[in-house]
């Protein structure tokens, strides 16, 4: 089977828990997933499936949305509730305006400071390996996109937020230095993902439901396409001899291509070929289509 599955991953799980569920359910070796949860997180997990492999790199290009609960006044090692405490502060008398004056900090493009604890690689190893063996570790300020950040609920020592951000944000990171322009301390104790790889989760099967479907006929019913699994990607068809010269790797002359013109130059589009298949993903140029990668 070659697509896309979307899940809704509940607390406690890892992102390779559910892809190895996927495994023995589609009884499917390559399989993969765009875009890690952390276990403590729930939400929407994108999972490929064969060929859909190949648009991991793709889909996690794309834009998230997380709902995000804050606990203010601690502080832990991991920046979030399953790290251990390393100090305590007061939380400062705190009002609807105040916070969202702060969180205007935090809209567009800003440096952070990812989490001791993350998946991010020093040396050619994951940053969580060194920590967990008590080395000092200092990740690097990155620059990250966030979109929009609501305020939904104030209560007490608690904030919760809808966060709306790019590829690289990590919610974590943003819990703490909330909690810092707050004048307090902060960390992630809950945290969701409704929208990633173009999709939301209420599309997504829980896995209740997919340990309940059959081998599998059925599972590929859930399937998204390849040729839809890309929807922010703009599409162009092509005939089934420029289908064939695309796939032997040759770029196309953009005149000959309908409605390409229209396409921004170094600009990433889905080639179609007949019976609605994605042949390749393909940068433009002003005079040519070049395949970037050929899907058989």
């Amino acid at each position: 089977m070659d697509g896309i599955l979307l899940i809704d991953k509940p607390s406690g799980p890892s992102s390779f828990d559910v892809v190895r569920a996927v495994k023995r359910t589609a009884n499917q070796r390559k399989v993969g997933h765009a875009g890690t949860l952390d276990p403590m997180a729930s939400g929407l997990l994108a999972i490929c499936l064969g060929q859909g492999t190949k648009l991991s790199p793709y889909l996690m290009e794309m834009k998230k949305r997380y709902r995000a609960q804050i606990t203010l006044g601690s502080q832990t090692d991991t920046d979030d509730a399953l790290g251990t405490p390393t100090a305590q502060s007061e939380v400062p008398r705190l009002t609807r305006s105040s916070v969202e004056e702060a969180l205007l900090k935090f809209v567009g493009d800003i440096d952070q400071v990812a989490p001791a604890f993350s998946a991010l690689k020093s040396g050619g190893e994951p940053l969580y390996k060194k920590a967990r063996r008590g080395e000092v570790v200092q990740p690097k300020k990155r620059t990250v996109t966030i979109e929009a950040i609501q305020l939904l609920r104030l209560e007490g020592e608690s904030i919760e937020l809808d966060v709306r951000c790019g590829k690289g944000t990590y919610i974590r990171s943003l819990a703490r230095d909330v909690g810092q322009a707050l004048g307090t301390l902060g960390h992630l104790s809950a945290l969701r993902r409704t929208e990633a790889s173009g999709f939301a989760v209420e599309r997504a099967l829980s896995m209740a439901e997919l340990q309940g479907i059959a081998p599998p006929p059925h599972l590929a019913d859930h399937l998204i396409s390849l040729a839809d699994a890309l929807v922010a990607m703009p599409k162009l068809t092509l005939s089934a001899s420029q289908e064939q010269g695309i796939k032997q790797g040759q770029p196309i002359p953009l005149a000959e291509v309908a409605r390409a013109a229209a396409i921004e130059p170094q600009q990433r589009v889905a080639l179609i070929g007949p019976e609605y298949r994605l042949c390749a993903i393909a940068e433009c140029t002003l005079q040519q289509i070049r395949p970037i990668r050929v899907f058989p």
